[in-house]
């Protein structure tokens, strides 16, 4: 699958937006990822976070281990996460390289076979997998992890006043990009259900055995698993940030290309579904949250 351009091209500007909209994980979601990698005898010294954008991700995982290097292919990216920097656990910096997933064996300094957990956040619809998987069981020691995780479509929790009613906008903004969607796009829509497994890809590729696979998937179409809440809780933010959190995902930008001359009027995507919401909760948090699919691999000897 060729990655997506749209982030590669982005502008100072637009990564800093990205960075500023885009919310950290739940800490529920790294405590389980960290609980299945130290049960299945993954270790903490080498994190590398691929796809790692401006390296939200990469700063919460790095707290857990020795070293940890964030490597993503857009140069504005990484200008934003080296200037976001953060530290490991003992203290040393965080390495922010500027790299392709299918070329990841490549970064200097990447310990060969000396990696304990390798991560892409919502990132991995990008790979190509027959590549990344090649570049993955050089880097990865026997008994490390590769974790791959994605958030699915917002919906309002079901004690929200008006979350049907929120909800149907959200389906009619889908409904509204979905023609700029790009087969990646549509792998996050579908929970990575159809991402390209090791075993699949290449047969004889016996670096990440099936019987060491483990997928994790919670509250789809915005069904509480628990009955309850939310995996990792359930958010309450403002509409503001809504609006912001809507302009970062990727098909938008696409559909703005395509309408330039809605942008920034009540007919952009966006900002017609802001003005949806707003007139029917008003001032009113909107509280929800999303799906959330986790697949982890664990190397063989």
């Amino acid at each position: 699958m060729a990655s997506d351009p749209t982030f590669r091209s982005y502008k100072p500007d637009q990564a800093q937006k990205y960075a500023a909209s885009r919310p950290s994980y739940p800490p529920a979601l790294y405590e389980h990822i960290f609980a299945e990698h130290a049960a299945h005898g993954g270790g903490f010294e080498f994190l590398v976070d691929v796809g790692c954008g401006p390296g939200r991700a990469t700063q919460d995982l790095a707290l857990t281990f020795d070293h940890a290097v964030g490597v993503d292919p857009g140069q504005e990216m990484i200008n934003v996460a080296r200037g976001r920097g953060g530290e490991t656990k003992q203290g040393e910096k965080i390495r922010f390289e500027i790299c392709e997933a299918e070329r990841l064996a490549s970064v200097p300094g990447l310990p060969l076979g000396g990696v304990d957990l390798l991560t892409a956040a919502a990132a991995v619809h990008w790979f190509d997998m027959k590549r990344f998987w090649e570049q993955a069981a050089q880097l990865v020691r026997p008994g490390g992890t590769v974790a791959f995780w994605v958030k699915g479509s917002y919906f309002c929790h079901p004690d929200m006043p008006h979350a049907a009613e929120v909800n149907a906008i959200q389906e009619e903004f889908g409904r509204v990009i979905a023609p700029y969607m790009q087969p990646g796009n549509i792998l996050t829509e579908n929970m990575y259900d159809d991402l390209e497994l090791p075993w699949i890809v290449d047969p004889t590729q016996t670096a990440f055995p099936e019987k060491k696979f483990r997928r994790f998937i919670w509250d789809r179409g915005g069904v509480l698993s628990d009955g309850k809440d939310f995996f990792g809780g359930t958010g309450e933010f403002s509409m503001e940030l809504y609006r912001r959190g809507l302009s970062t995902v990727s098909p938008v930008s696409r559909w703005r290309e395509a309408h330039p001359e809605l942008v920034g009027t009540d007919q952009d995507v966006v900002e017609a579904a802001y003005l949806q919401v707003s007139k029917i909760i008003g001032d009113t948090m909107l509280k929800g949250g999303g799906a959330t699919a986790l697949l982890m691999f664990t190397r063989g000897e």
